[in-house]
Order: C-alpha cells, then structure tokens, then sequence
C-alpha cells in the first residue's frame, strides 16, 4: 500500500495537474468542471506485478517463477520483495511457494525435479549486521520449509545444480575477515580504489552436508558466469583479472576449470562475453558475445570445441541480435533473438550452423528459455502489447501460450493503438520505431508529442508492453499524448553493423534519426511540431539533455533521468569508462577532448531555453550524480526554468514505490504544464 505522504502528494498534485486550463461547465460559466476520472493513473503504472526467472520442471510439468510486490508502508524503504510461485504447464490456478519478505530469485530444479534451489537475502538469527546476505536456499517440493544452505556470511551472485543433483556451484566473493571488520569499526576504513577488490571465486557446496570446497583451478581470478561438464568433473567460466564493472563487460575470456587439476584456457578475451553452456553430449560449449572489442552487444551465437580449437561466429552476417541461448538434448541450440521490433525464437545445429525457427518472429517479446529433460517443452517471459510480462509455456511446434495472468486490471483498462513505423533518416537509413498514439484520432488535431529515447545506446524496444514509470504510454495516449519510442541507429535487434552505426558519431546521425521521427509525424499531419517533449534515461538522458540544449528549439519540455551532460568529466566519473569508451562511441575522450566537447549538451549551454525536469540517483555509479549537477548548475545559469531531484538511496534507475510515484507524477506535471495537453480523456478503446 501507498504510505499516507506518498498519497497526500500524488492526489493533491494529480489534481492540480488534471486540468491544464479551466474546463467551464455550460450551465455556469465562472464554475470549473470535475478534474477528469483518469483510468490510467500513476498507481497503476506503478503496482504492475512484475513477474520473472520461469523455469520448467524436468518432467515438463511445472513452471516455478518470480513474483514482486511492494513493501508495506510500515516496511525500511527499497525495492520491491519477490516470492516463488509455481503453476501447472497444461495451466491452472497459481500456487505461492515462499513468503517471507525477501527478494527470492534465481530458481533452479534439481536434475529430479524434487528439489528447488534459489537465491535469498533473508533476515535470520546468525544475519550479518549490516543485512542478510543472498544465500543459498532449497526447498523441498513435497512439502515443508526452505532451508539455507550457504553460511550466512557468504553473499551468492550466481550458482547452479550439478547433472548427478549432490553438488551446487556458485560464485561468491570473500567475506571481510575479523580483523577487517574490527578495523572498520574502529574507522579504520580507508579504502584503495581497485586494490581492495575481492575476487568472485567458484566454490562447490555439497547438498547433503553442506561442506563446501572453493574450485583451486581458478586461482585469484573472477568468475562471472559458468556451466557444469556434462560429466559434473569440470566448470567452463567466463572470468576476469580483476573484479571490475568495466572488466565484466569487456575483459572475459573462457577458460575450464577442472574440480581436480590445472586450469586451460579456451578462448582469449575478444569483447563482451554473455552466457557460456557446455553442450549435454559433451562436444561443444557456445556463449553469446561480441566479434570484437567494439562491439556494443552480446548479440552474436558462437561455439567452439569443448576440447579447444577454433571458435566459429553462428549468427555471422545475421540482422538480428541474440538474447538467450540453451542446449537441447538432442544437440541443437535454442537461441531467443531480437528481430528489429519482434522476437523469435530458433534452433542452431553447431556442426552445420544452420537456423530453423520454432518461433517466428512476431509480437510476443521472448525472455530465456528454460527446457524440460527431453526438449520438448519450455518455459519463458514474455509480453505483448497488450499485457506486460507473464509467464508462458511452449511446446515444439506450438506457438507459446500465456500460463499467468499478473495483471488482469491493468488490461481492462484503455489502452490507445499500437504500431511499428518505419521512416527513412536524412541519410537514407531505415528507422524503426513503435507508435503509441489515442485510438480514436480527430484528424483536424494535431497532438501533442513525447519521444521517449532508449538507455544503452546498446537496446532496443520491442513492440511489446510500453507502460512502465519511465515510459508509461497508455497513461499518455489517455491524456491525448502521442509517444514514440524510436529505435536510432546504435540500436540492437539488427545485426552488428546497425549497433556500430553510431560509432566516433556520438550524438551525431544517431540523435538526428531521433528529429527524422519527429518531422515524419509532423508531415503526416498527426502531432504538433510546437508540442514536442523529450525524456529518457541513462544514454537516453543524453539524449534528453542534448535535446534541451543544443536543440533546444525542437522541444517545448524535458524530462531528463540520470543523462550524461559532459564526456569529458563523466569519463572520470562513472564506472565503465572502458566500455564507455569502446563500444559506446570507439574513441577516447582524452584523445578527441574537442569531439567530446562539441557531443556535449553543457557545451551548447547557450541555446537552451527548454524546461528541463531532472531526476537523478543519489547512488549512481553508472551515471554518477555529478552529471545532473552540471546540469542543473548550467540550465540555472542561463536562466531556463529547471527543477532537479535526487533520490536517496537510489542508483541506476528507481527501484522504491514511493520514488517511482514521485518521479512520474512530476513527470506528468511537467509535460502538461508545457505541452499543454489535453484536459479531457482522450478517446480510446478498451
């Protein structure tokens, strides 16, 4: 429930803003109408259940999932709790499998289907005092309580079963010594900045008695993500000097990790490494990764000899980018990929590199895919434009069918039309982008526009669910508001080539795709060239506060969420300066200072006259507060009316009910108080 505070705010400030100029009812002219009903408020943008981490039973018959929900009022503030439900595969009522106000996640079967083991920072007896850590929990399935398994000063990011189900594996960095902590509080706490990383090492705990022994072939190097032999004798792992941002992200490379012996190295580092699974016959091992150094995504399929020898690229020459991958018993991968706005899913033999689709691709946006023993049957998240995330199942040959539904009110409400456009950049180059516009369109009006640009630059959107707090669309469409969620070159979903089309170009071509967008719709008559806002965050933030400066004549309002302001300082700020500068933009901005001071919004200070609404992280260390601050200090200077807001507690993107309340509710403010939008509902259909 929403605390009173939060409450009182969001109904005296919704009120206010519901009418953006006196509605006279006809009776008595000098008396204001009712404020609109809105269907679509901020509560319910904000309480969508977020569902996540389906996996299939063995026997195909269960799928067990993730589902949130907030903190009571009375609760310490953070993010949301996530408890395990499970439901039949041929469908049924769900069933909730833990309870405790704890976030429960990663999911895994037993190789018997009899067990569950997850990760959980629960409050125990033995709990360290500055909070539990995430541990390792199992659930028996036939009844009864979970049970931890990892001690309670181990803090677990990743593990899995092994094929025999006596073993676990899981990554887990070294916990403070005592005299570490002793130290600590005594204020003995100074802190040598990439001296004092503790590597994430690999340890395997015994189910049964819960010994565990630390995998010696890794040494004091980190592991990131890793796959059991087939034979339960070895790990293959993606691994890293050091335990870094900036290292997880551009300097993996593979290695295989013996329970009993030396390390071998497989593959060198080449870029950014996904996921590694090692194929059930034992042949290959394949992971999702970049071709080289400056790839931005992990989109491409690669396989190599679990024996060693020469990796080969799968998805080589392919205008799409992989999510997912897993192995099938039958020797074939199954890849889930975006495909410009859609997503599919598909089979890989590794011998011939050959791809069959067992789904094609269409609107129902594919998370991972979990399979059953024999292959036949799996388990995903997926959402459509119609519905947010919900747990599917799938079997082959049949198209995946929705098992839950999480939010049946949110699909009763109205929701405007939705549709991928296609228009042609300045340059010739195809733009793709999703339009969510009112369903019922008065063709003398134009409309009111909000462009709504993507983080990354490395993502994309689907043409799926597009309401959420940072980009809710239907509330939009219902207050007669056209969004565009444009899909700029840079993006993933169309091959390597389009993500590199941005490189040494940042805030180039890439951002005039965005004002292509723009005067398209204007030419089509649909929105008001005087009417235009901008929001985004992350490298959408960018392009927000290059928006509201440089081309500050292009829009009537702003809404920029922890955005990049100045390269040349945020390359000393943030915690990927590495992979900032490799695969964002391929260049240094210590070499090319007068590139990255013309690509930078403070640079064009003097053209701002946009209304700008800054939010911001108070724990950002992607996009560090510093950013917003030069901003904010710039945008005050020249005098545009600017209003900033940090919260506490927060760092990439909001997690807290009450800040993301707050955050969109002022959001919704700005935009009405300067692009005058409609006061009444607009026309939409349920």
């Amino acid at each position: 429930m929403m605390n009173a505070r939060a409450a009182s705010l969001a109904a005296a400030v919704l009120a206010a803003l519901h009418v953006a100029e006196p509605v006279r009812s006809a009776e008595n002219t000098d008396v204001p109408a009712a404020a609109p009903a809105w269907k679509w408020t901020v509560e319910a943008v904000i309480d969508t259940v977020a569902v996540g981490n389906a996996v299939i039973s063995p026997d195909g018959q269960t799928v067990v999932y993730t589902r949130s929900r907030w903190r009571s009022a009375e609760a310490k503030p953070g993010p949301p709790w996530a408890n395990l439900w499970r439901v039949p595969f041929a469908g049924g009522e769900p069933e909730r499998l833990t309870t405790a106000d704890a976030d429960d996640s990663r999911p895994r079967f037993s190789r018997d289907g009899r067990r569950l083991a997850f990760l959980s920072a629960r409050s125990t007896g033995d709990a360290p005092k500055d909070g539990p850590r995430s541990r390792l929990w199992i659930l028996p399935l036939a009844g009864g309580e979970p049970a931890a398994l990892s001690g309670e000063k181990i803090d677990v990011a990743a593990f899995e079963w092994s094929h025999d189900g006596r073993s676990i594996a899981y990554i887990a960095s070294d916990p403070k010594t005592e005299e570490k902590e002793k130290d600590e509080k005594a204020g003995k706490d100074a802190r040598v900045i990439d001296g004092d990383l503790k590597p994430r090492r690999l340890w395997v705990i015994d189910v049964a008695s819960g010994a565990a022994k630390r995998v010696s072939a890794l040494g004091d190097l980190s592991a990131w993500d890793f796959a059991w032999s087939p034979d339960d004798k070895a790990l293959v792992a993606s691994v890293t000097e050091l335990n870094r941002t900036d290292d997880s992200y551009l300097f993996k490379r593979l290695v295989v990790l013996p329970l009993e012996g030396e390390r071998r190295e497989l593959v060198p580092v080449v870029g950014k490494v996904g996921e590694v699974v090692w194929s059930r016959d034992g042949q290959y091992i394949a992971w999702t990764g970049g071709v080289d150094a400056s790839d931005p995504s992990l989109g491409s399929v690669f396989v190599i000899p679990a024996a060693g020898g020469t990796a080969r690229n799968l998805s080589a020459g392919r205008e799409d980018t992989a999510t997912t991958i897993a192995w099938l018993g039958d020797g074939h991968l199954a890849v889930s990929r975006a495909v410009g706005t859609r997503s599919a899913l598909s089979l890989v033999d590794p011998a011939s590199g050959a791809w069959q689709d067992l789904v094609a691709p269409g609107v129902v946006a594919l998370g991972a895919t979990s399979w059953s023993a024999d292959g036949a049957r799996f388990a995903t998240i997926a959402a459509t434009p119609a519905h947010p995330s919900n747990v599917y199942g799938g079997t082959r040959g049949e198209p995946p069918r929705r098992l839950v539904t999480s939010n049946a009110a949110l699909e009763a409400l109205p929701r405007g039309t939705q549709q991928v456009i296609r228009y042609p950049a300045r340059d010739g180059v195809a733009i793709e982008a999703v339009l969510v516009q009112p369903a019922i369109i008065d063709k003398a009006r134009r409309y009111p526009l909000l462009v709504v640009a993507h983080g990354g630059p490395e993502s994309h959107y689907a043409d799926a669910w597009m309401t959420f707090y940072f980009a809710s669309a239907h509330l939009w469409a219902e207050r007669g508001v056209v969004a565009l969620f444009p899909n700029y070159r840079g993006s993933t979903g169309r091959g390597v080539a389009f993500a590199k089309a941005d490189h040494k170009d940042l805030g180039g071509k890439e951002f005039t795709d965005v004002l292509d967008g723009i005067d398209f719709l204007v030419a089509k008559g649909l929105v008001d060239t005087k009417r235009v806002g901008l929001t985004g965050g992350s490298y959408g933030g960018y392009f927000t506060a290059l928006g509201v400066t440089r081309y500050s004549e292009r829009f009537a309002a702003g809404v920029e969420m922890f955005g990049i302001s100045n390269w040349e300082s945020f390359i000393g700020q943030s915690d990927i300066p590495i992979e900032n500068s490799l695969v964002h933009w391929d260049l240094w901005c210590y070499e090319n200072a007068k590139l990255c001071r013309e690509r930078s919004p403070v640079a064009h200070i003097a053209k701002a006259a946009t209304p700008t609404l800054i939010l911001q992280g108070a724990d950002d260390l992607r996009v560090p507060r510093a950013q917003s601050d030069e901003l904010y200090a710039a945008l005050k200077w020249k005098k545009v009316p600017v209003e900033y807001v940090v919260y506490p507690r927060e760092a990439h993107g909001f997690r807290e009910r009450w800040h993301r309340i707050d955050a969109l509710t002022r959001a919704i403010g700005w935009m009405e108080k300067y692009l005058a939008t409609s006061a009444a509902p607009a026309a939409v259909s349920p």
